[in-house]
């Protein structure tokens, strides 16, 4: 039994067991040898009795004869059947000869899956069980989690700043290659073969011409140990279509392109973004934007998580905004003044969802009380957020815009605000628009705005009370309690027919990552950034930090899941799950989560001196 229980315990969700419950387990465990192709599971539609455990070799995972998912050593199969007491929705063969699994029975694996300690494997399980299922490949959904320096293809393509375009031309033929890495020194520069076709024969650059005149550098980069996701948003975040690769020591290994990392699905984002770049009016920026909803169906049914889903998302929707704005600028004419027009809420988290409505804000820097360059913006904004309704975008439905005075201010009137509510926080709504201050991201302008914002909130020396109302805020959005046959418990004694996965599940997290967060002196940021950051500065316990970010990635699957759906069946998409479509096992997962975070707000209420709600 030591030998069993050395292996489980290197493995989630044994690793947080405790030794006595460990060694429990581990004697329950039965030791299985299979060969090559041998039956593990035969039926699809019979109820699993025990769930297993690969100690070696592999088990192949099949539905209607195709597989779907291969498990290797350490991996579990069949516990959703044991937890849910339903069918097994998929048959099981060993993979390999000489395939040994552990069989643990039923009673002995559902208190392993049912303590909050398991939130974390069971929500990772479960969205990705749920990508499986939809139809995303092993391979492709491999691509997206390994490491950036694992997926490259051939050594990248290097010249120096000096070699002429001909020869760098003739080099990427002879090796195949779509770029040419220019070798600077202390940083990179790029070229690709779009830029040969537009900054060389298009603009007449001669072919004699040095790549240091057309190439782009600094070039973006990612270090090696990313994910491929990763590396995928960075492209579309910046319009880009290759990423040199570097290793520890700013070592180049090579240049990933979109066709390393995406199938045709993932590659929609960028064909979207093309089309609104070249939209020669609003009427073309929402004809291209309603493939919106398509797109995010096809990325959901290949298997790319929540959270990359809402970062193309939000991607999108700058690339839609800064082309409204250009557009406006040709019809109204620019503003005399720089100005920033800033993302805020959960686009400026760059966690949106179908769902997500659009906050956003205007910073300039000029005078705050000039009459007609208020009008001037004003109008610029409400032309933006016409064209943004059309594409599918709709602007905040309590006025949290750009348009409104509340929301429109000179850079200087901001910071003198953001003092003012630090100081303040019940003043003039002040709890509400310190959002723009601490949740922005900036679509379009190059003033200073987003720094100076958060420089005002930071450097104010009587924040204390902003923070404290932030944290009785956060203890304020109380997650249900969990579910009583199909209705909803709440803490409050209430049963309710619906899950609100925003208020009840996202909110709670939310609220608590933006407290800690900045009481770590993190302002704009995700909500994952956040937490990460808290647990770095000590704002939040490592425990706590870890419980906030497991639970937020199963709400964020289970949220996103249920929009998908509703958009496939041509319904606006809320958040409002019917209990009754949940399986046992989300029923069970949530209900961990729901405690576990009501936990950390008792926690955090005890250790501020304040009383959750």
């Amino acid at each position: 039994m030591d030998d069993i229980a050395d292996f489980l315990r290197r493995h989630p969700p044994f690793d947080t067991l405790d030794e006595g419950t460990l060694a429990t387990v581990a004697a329950s465990a039965e030791s299985q040898s299979h060969a090559a192709r041998d039956a593990i599971f035969e039926s699809a539609v019979a109820t699993a009795e025990h769930a297993y455990v690969v100690r070696r070799g592999s088990v192949e995972l099949l539905i209607d004869g195709r597989l779907f998912d291969v498990r290797g050593a350490g991996e579990m199969f069949g516990f959703a059947s044991v937890l849910e007491e339903g069918p097994l929705g998929f048959v099981a063969r060993a993979g390999e000869d000489d395939t040994l699994v552990y069989r643990i029975p039923a009673d002995a694996i559902r208190p392993v899956l049912e303590r909050p300690e398991a939130v974390r494997f069971v929500a990772r399980t479960l969205s990705a069980g749920m990508r499986l299922l939809a139809g995303a490949g092993r391979e492709q959904l491999d691509a997206a989690g390994r490491p950036a320096g694992e997926l490259i293809r051939a050594p990248a393509l290097v010249c120096a700043p000096e070699t002429t375009v001909r020869e760098a031309a003739r080099r990427m033929v002879e090796a195949g290659a779509t770029c040419v890495v220019v070798e600077l020194g202390d940083r990179l520069g790029i070229v690709t073969d779009r830029d040969i076709r537009t900054r060389v024969l298009a603009a007449g650059a001669g072919p004699d011409a040095p790549l240091a005149e057309v190439m782009t550098a600094p070039a973006w980069t990612i270090a090696a140990d990313r994910s491929g996701t990763e590396a995928l948003l960075e492209m579309l975040d910046h319009g880009i279509r290759h990423l040199p690769v570097l290793a520890p020591g700013r070592r180049l290994l090579g240049v990933l392109d979109d066709v390393d990392l995406m199938a045709s699905e993932q590659r929609a984002p960028f064909r979207l973004r093309a089309r609104v770049a070249r939209a020669p009016d609003a009427g073309a920026v929402a004809a291209a934007a309603s493939e919106l909803p398509r797109m995010l169906i096809a990325l959901h049914d290949a298997g790319v998580p929540a959270g990359a889903i809402g970062r193309m998302l939000a991607s999108l929707h700058d690339s839609i905004t800064r082309r409204l704005i250009e557009l406006a600028h040709a019809e109204l004419g620019p503003p005399p003044v720089p100005y920033t027009w800033l993302a805020t809420g959960s686009f400026g988290r760059r966690e949106p969802f179908p769902s997500s409505d659009v906050d956003c804000a205007l910073a300039w820097d000029g005078p705050d009380d000039d009459r007609e360059l208020r009008a001037r913006i004003e109008a610029l904004a409400r032309r933006v957020l016409e064209g943004l309704s059309a594409a599918g975008l709709p602007p905040d439905g309590h006025g949290a815009v750009a348009s409104s005075p509340l929301f429109a201010r000179s850079i200087a009137a901001w910071q003198e605000a953001a003092r003012s509510w630090a100081q303040d926080p019940d003043r003039g709504r002040g709890l509400m628009l310190l959002s723009v201050v601490v949740e922005s991201d900036p679509v379009w302008g190059a003033t200073d705005a987003p720094a100076a914002l958060a420089r005002a909130f930071a450097q104010t020396p009587d924040r204390d009370q902003m923070l404290g109302r932030l944290a009785a805020a956060a203890l304020a959005e109380r997650p249900p309690t969990g579910f009583l046959r199909d209705f909803v418990l709440h803490s409050s004694g209430e049963r309710r027919g619906v899950l609100d996965i925003k208020r009840g599940g996202l909110l709670p997290i939310e609220s608590l990552a933006r407290w800690s967060g900045l009481a770590a002196g993190v302002t704009a940021a995700s909500t994952r950034a956040r937490l990460d950051a808290s647990e770095e500065a000590g704002t939040l316990a490592a425990a706590d930090a870890a419980i906030l970010r497991d639970a937020f990635e199963l709400v964020c699957e289970l949220r996103m899941e249920h929009q998908v759906e509703q958009l496939r069946t041509g319904r606006e998409p809320d958040d409002l799950i019917d209990p009754k479509v949940l399986t046992s096992l989300t029923r069970s997962a949530l209900k961990d989560a729901f405690r576990a975070v009501a936990r950390v707000q008792r926690g955090i209420a005890a250790q501020q001196g304040l009383s959750p709600r």
